[in-house]
């Protein structure tokens, strides 16, 4: 027998169709519910409002972005493939725009919410690349410098060689290993 697919599952496939092309305020509940063909109580019971579906869905759609990462690292030896991997893992992201969500986190009005989205970003993107750059550090590949700093010069240039912000086209594995070549030159010894 089929499942059907519950309330609160429309409201994320509608939260992922709207949250991933557009901001979070320039989304209503209206367009949410419309598009996932509930009512608004629906969204009120599962989610309480807008704002706990988005950071329901930014969450989800953080935690499988960290699953690819953790996949593009594995079974890779040197710190450049594995950043490598890393770099394909954000190019390759259809389910969110990075940039926008943590932009929009800070929008959100409850702190809780922003330290959902925070923390689940941490988790799914800067653990496993800091995990990445300190390994490079201890083996003498890359200069030591603050780990947060080289993470976050790593995820925005390699997002700004993606298809929302690049004024070139290029493929994810092309742009990846371009970026990651640039970086390692950037940061290493």
């Amino acid at each position: 027998m089929a499942q059907t697919e519950t309330g609160r599952d429309k409201l994320l496939d509608a939260a992922a169709k709207l949250f991933r092309d557009s901001a979070y305020r320039e989304v209503s509940v209206a367009d949410i519910t419309r598009v996932g063909g509930v009512q608004a109580p629906t969204l009120y019971h599962h989610f309480r409002d807008k704002e706990g579906l988005y950071v329901a869905w930014a969450e989800m759609a953080l935690n499988r972005l960290g699953r690819s990462i953790v996949r593009g690292i594995e079974g890779k030896l040197s710190p450049r493939d594995q950043l490598g991997g890393v770099a394909l893992a954000l190019l390759e992201n259809q389910e969110l725009d990075l940039l926008v969500v943590m932009r929009d986190a800070k929008m959100t009005s409850r702190p809780q919410s922003q330290e959902g989205i925070l923390q689940a970003y941490l988790g799914a993107v800067f653990e496993p690349l800091g995990g990445v750059l300190v390994r490079a550090i201890e083996r003498g590949k890359v200069r030591p410098e603050p780990i947060a700093r080289m993470a976050n010069v790593f995820v925005f240039g390699a997002l700004s060689m993606g298809r929302a912000y690049a004024m070139e086209r290029l493929d994810p594995e092309s742009a990846a290993s371009w970026w990651t070549k640039r970086f390692m030159k950037g940061f290493g010894v």
